[in-house]
C-alpha cells in the first residue's frame, strides 16, 4: 500500500511541474503570439540624394550668386541736360530769338549764358560776345593754316585777307559795344552790320582763284549766322 503511493507520487510531479510552468509565468515576459513580431521602422521618406549630407565646404570656383547672375535691369536713356535757361526766362528769350532768322541757333547761343534779367540789350551784349569770340577762333585757324608749309601760296594771299576780316570784325564789334553804352542806334546798326560783310569777303577770296576751295567755309557760315542774329536784335531796340 505504501509503495503504491510513492509510485503515484513519483508520476504525478512531472505533471505538477509543468502545470506550475504554465500558471506561473512571469509578468515580464510577453508573449510573443499575442504582441505580434517587433514592427521595425523603415529608412525616412525623402527626396533622392547622390551622395550623403555633408557640411558645405568652400568652393574653389564660387558660382555667381542669384543677383550677379539674373539679368540686369534696362538702363533708361541718359536724360540730357538742358542748355535753356530757367522757365521764368525761357519765354522772353524765345520771344527775343523768335525775331531773327535763326531762332534756334540765337537760344542755343545765348542760353547757356544768360542769367538775371532778360531784355533785348542783355541777349544782344551776349550774342556780341559769342560773335566776339567766334572771331578769334576763326583768327586762329587762318593762322594756322597760313603757317602751314603744304599751304600754297594763292591759299596764303586768301588767308590774309580772311585775318584782316576778322580783325576788323572784332573791332566793329568793341566799337559796337560803345555805342549800346551810348545809346546810339544808328553808329550800333553800321558796326553790326559790317559784321555780317566779313565772313564774306574772306570767302570771296577763295572764290575769286578758280578751282580753289575755302577752308574757311563753315568757320565763316557761322561767323555770318551769329552777325545776322545781333543786327536782328539790335533791330528791335528804341532809346528816346
Amino acid at each position: 500500500m505504501v509503495l503504491n503511493k510513492f509510485i503515484l507520487l513519483l508520476i504525478s510531479s512531472p505533471l505538477l511541474s509543468f502545470v506550475a510552468e504554465g500558471i506561473c509565468v512571469p509578468r515580464n515576459v510577453s508573449n510573443p503570439e499575442a504582441t505580434g513580431p517587433a514592427f521595425v521602422l523603415g529608412p525616412a521618406l525623402s527626396f533622392p540624394s547622390s551622395a550623403p549630407v555633408q557640411a558645405p565646404l568652400h568652393p574653389t570656383d564660387p558660382s555667381p550668386s542669384p543677383q550677379a547672375s539674373s539679368p540686369s535691369p534696362a538702363v533708361s536713356p541718359t536724360k540730357s541736360i538742358s542748355i535753356l535757361p530757367p522757365p521764368s526766362n525761357n519765354y522772353a528769350l524765345t520771344k527775343i530769338c523768335g525775331l531773327t532768322d535763326h531762332p534756334a541757333e540765337c537760344i542755343a547761343t545765348i542760353a547757356p549764358f544768360l542769367t538775371g534779367k532778360t531784355d533785348p540789350i542783355s541777349v544782344l551784349k551776349l550774342g556780341m560776345q559769342a560773335l566776339h569770340k567766334k572771331f578769334e577762333e576763326a583768327t586762329a585757324v587762318a593762322t594756322k593754316l597760313n603757317k602751314d608749309p603744304s599751304s600754297s601760296a594763292v591759299v596764303k594771299d586768301s588767308l590774309d585777307t580772311c585775318l584782316e576780316s576778322f580783325d576788323s570784325g572784332m573791332s566793329d564789334l568793341n566799337d559796337a559795344l560803345i555805342a549800346i553804352s551810348s545809346h546810339d542806334i544808328g553808329k550800333l546798326s553800321t558796326m553790326l552790320s559790317a559784321t555780317i560783310t566779313y565772313p564774306d569777303t574772306c570767302e570771296e577770296a577763295f572764290a575769286e582763284q578758280s578751282g580753289l576751295d575755302s577752308p574757311m567755309k563753315e568757320m565763316d557760315r557761322k561767323l555770318t549766322t551769329l552777325a545776322s542774329i545781333n543786327l536782328a536784335i539790335s533791330a528791335s531796340l528804341h532809346w528816346s
